[in-house]
């Protein structure tokens, strides 16, 4: 009885220690990831002269807003945020409904080439972007060897995500298509029998044991179209967006520009940039874990 109770204590104990080793592993990896981020908040709450003063380690003597109002004033923020907020919910509900209708004709129906179409989808997922957008602009600059110009317009975005070759659409295509696999097939029976058609059960039955991928399609194409770069660089000259905007703020000192006021000035803005997808995330985080499980994203 003695050995046993000894060896429950040790047991105990060992368990006590391997949760508290977890404890500050996830501590200290948490600081790591997490120091960056708060430093350049702090900083970002600082006026010029601190960042002079010796004695300043990383607390302020005065906390300003300048480099907050600089940045604010930089990209224009009121016009440069509504831009990219119409952009990107044109943008994610088109490969929302494309991805859907795609991953569902893939998951459930069986003709000549599906494999072959599915095959495609894996391709778009792995081949970088870059390798065609030139390609890419050279046709939306030039549509069907015609005068128009489609740049500094959100068609270029729009007619790639319509034709199921938008920014990581290949993916949301994979995560519908596996989601619908796993979803019970006497379903859509149970709807062909009452006289439904392939529409009609996609609609009423598909869609609605589907929130949890949807949910996800949607904050996994607005978050990445409210933050990418590549292509709005590619087709916005003069339009301006939030990844593009950043690029435009500057702090001058007299004549000069300032590159250390510069750049925590953009620190400020890439804070407001990610604040909005921080929120998104809190929303629909339940149905991200959700939608990551049963589609197996995560192997």
């Amino acid at each position: 009885m003695t050995s046993t109770k000894t060896n429950k204590k040790v047991l105990d104990i060992g368990q006590k220690l391997w949760v508290l080793l977890r404890l500050i592993l996830l501590v200290g990896m948490a600081f790591l990831i997490l120091k960056p981020f708060f430093v350049k908040i702090i900083m970002a709450f600082m006026l010029p002269d601190d960042l002079l003063d010796a004695s300043v380690n990383l607390i302020p003597k005065h906390f300003s807003l300048y480099y907050w109002q600089s940045a604010i004033e930089g990209m224009n923020l009121t016009k440069t945020v509504l831009n990219s907020l119409l952009l990107g919910i044109l943008v994610a509900l088109t490969q929302l409904v494309v991805s859907a209708l795609v991953g569902y004709g893939l998951a459930r129906f069986r003709f000549k080439g599906h494999k072959l179409l599915f095959a495609f989808v894996i391709i778009i997922m792995l081949v970088p972007s870059s390798t065609y957008s030139i390609a890419q602009y050279l046709q939306f600059r030039y549509p069907f060897g015609l005068n128009l110009n489609m740049i500094d317009t959100v068609l270029p975005l729009f007619f790639m995500s319509l034709g199921g070759i938008g920014f990581k659409q290949g993916l949301y295509i994979y995560l519908f298509a596996t989601f619908f696999r796993g979803l019970p097939k006497n379903l859509e029976d149970a709807a062909y029998v009452d006289g439904a058609g392939s529409f009609r059960t996609f609609c009423s039955i598909i869609l609605p044991n589907s929130r949890a991928v949807i949910i996800t399609v949607l904050i996994f194409s607005f978050s990445w179209q409210w933050t990418d770069v590549n292509y709005a660089q590619l087709y916005f000259n003069n339009l301006k967006v939030i990844p593009t905007a950043i690029t435009s703020i500057f702090i001058r000192v007299g004549m000069a520009d300032d590159p250390t006021g510069t750049a925590i000035a953009r620190n400020a803005a890439c804070i407001l940039l990610i604040l909005p997808l921080i929120l998104l995330y809190l929303f629909g985080q339940k149905y991200l874990t959700q939608s990551i499980s049963r589609t197996g994203m995560a192997n």
